[in-house]
């Protein structure tokens, strides 16, 4: 009868464990679910493209606070490193409330210069420019967005 209470409390025990070491696995799979990579990232955004044509240049950080670039609109995405949270917050503070980028009643050009895109998974309020005629406050955002970025990959 002994033997047959020492192999059940083993099975329970294995049964036991294999539950809780699943139930961690599940845990650890949902914070990390996600993408961080900037066309399936579904968390707000923001985009800074220069030029129209195919080889622009696209800036992007994420709200998250990494940043990447990319050098036409097929290329590959370059991660340039990380922003602090408070940076990162403050910048999305600018374009939403100083800029009010998603109330913004201004028509992109054929050809911009410079465009400004807010995005949050399929949802998208661009602003853009052509021949410096920005508004001051896109145009100071622009300014302090770009500093972010390092001077080797600026245009």
């Amino acid at each position: 009868m002994s033997f047959r209470r020492v192999p059940l409390f083993f099975v329970f025990c294995l049964v036991w464990l294999l539950k809780t070491g699943s139930a961690f696995g599940q845990e650890t799979a949902s914070v990390t679910a996600g993408s961080n990579f900037p066309n399936r990232f579904t968390g707000r955004q923001i985009v800074v493209e220069l030029g129209s044509g195919e080889n622009r240049s696209e800036y992007r950080l994420l709200d998250t606070g990494l940043l990447y670039y990319r050098k036409g609109s097929e290329g590959p995405f370059t991660q340039l490193g990380q922003q602090k949270k408070d940076s990162t917050q403050k910048m999305f503070a600018r374009l939403e409330q100083d800029c009010k980028i998603k109330t913004a009643k201004q028509e992109k050009p054929e050809k911009p210069d410079v465009t400004i895109t807010w995005k949050k998974a399929k949802t998208e309020f661009a602003v853009g420019w052509e021949n410096g005629k920005a508004p001051d406050v896109c145009e100071r955002f622009y300014e302090r967005f770009m500093e972010m970025f390092p001077k080797s990959r600026k245009k």
